[in-house]
Parts: C-alpha cells; sequence; structure tokens
C-alpha cells in the first residue's frame, strides 16, 4: 500500500494518520509524520504553515524555527516539561490543551518519568494568521487517526471527543 503524501489541497481531503511516512525532525533528535504543509512541496525550512505528529522518547532539545509561531498539544502519556534558555518552563500535562511558544527559541524537553508521549505540533511563519484549537465533536471524522486537510486547515480526530483545528485564515 502507498503512503500518504501530505500536503496543502484544494479540496478536502480524508488522511490515515497510520499511513504517513516518518521524517527526521528538523535537530535530528527524533521522528515525525507531517499531516500538512503548505506549499504542499514545502520542507521544514521554507513552509508556511505545517502540522505533524511526533513521539517524544527521550529528553532532548526542540528543533528551532526563527520567526515561526508554534502550538503543541499532548495526545498521550503522561507529559513533558518545557524548559527556555530563558529559565522559564512550563508542564505539559494536560492532554487535548493547546499550548503556544516561540519557535525560535531554544527550547529543552523532559519527559515525565522518562516515558515516551505523543504530540501534535501546528507551526506558522509569523506573517500567517494561524487559529489553533480543540473543539467537541462527534460528528466532523470517523475516527480517531485520522484527519482532513485542506488548502488552509487540517481537522485531525484526537479521541470519541475531541478534534484538533488548525486553519489559517485566507488570502483575500
Amino acid at each position: 500500500m502507498a503512503k500518504e503524501k501530505p500536503g496543502a489541497v484544494e479540496t478536502n481531503r480524508l488522511i490515515s494518520l497510520a499511513s504517513l511516512d516518518a521524517e527526521p525532525w528538523k535537530n535530528g533528535g527524533g521522528t515525525t509524520y507531517q499531516i500538512a504543509v503548505d506549499p504542499p512541496e514545502a520542507n521544514t525550512s521554507n513552509f508556511r504553515w505545517r502540522v505533524s505528529r511526533a513521539v517524544i522518547e527521550k529528553d532532548g532539545p526542540f528543533s528551532s524555527f526563527p520567526n515561526v509561531s508554534r502550538w503543541i498539544v499532548l495526545v498521550s502519556g503522561p507529559g513533558f516539561t518545557m524548559e527556555f534558555a530563558d529559565g522559564t518552563s512550563f508542564d505539559v500535562v494536560k492532554p487535548f490543551e493547546v499550548y503556544w511558544f516561540d519557535g525560535g527559541l531554544s527550547v529543552n524537553c523532559r519527559l515525565k518519568g522518562d516515558r515516551p508521549v505523543t504530540v501534535l505540533n501546528v507551526m506558522a511563519h509569523n506573517e500567517m494568521v494561524m487559529r489553533v484549537n480543540i473543539a467537541q465533536s462527534r460528528s466532523m471524522l470517523p475516527s480517531a487517526g485520522h484527519a482532513i486537510v485542506s488548502a488552509y486547515s487540517a481537522s485531525m480526530r484526537l479521541d470519541e471527543r475531541h478534534v484538533l483545528i488548525a486553519a489559517v485564515d485566507k488570502p483575500f
């Protein structure tokens, strides 16, 4: 079975997250599965916006994305602490909550109990207007592990009740 090739499309497209190809993180420290990207041929250095799923298996630095806003959502696992170079930190321990941070900041991840976590990452260059939220819905997608991707948005079923919606304002 051929793997899905994610990307921005003109019409809605249903994607099985299990069918996505693994790609190395920008910093080589782990693996990500790209769900949506604009433009469709973009890579980690020239996208306008992007949505991906990753498993964080060990403590270590996040990839740096200068001039990019990042949102991260814990999907499964006990959580982690994000430690910033300026000494601030915050815990990401509640599933299905959206956390925003500046993608250009130096961030180190410390897993809770040394146990892996699965997260969704949404990234958008700062000139883009991106909205990221969690909706409670039973009808948007057929089952957990699926996404609907269009040219300006991606929606992913997280469990029976929760759907992550990432949408960029359309240009006029």
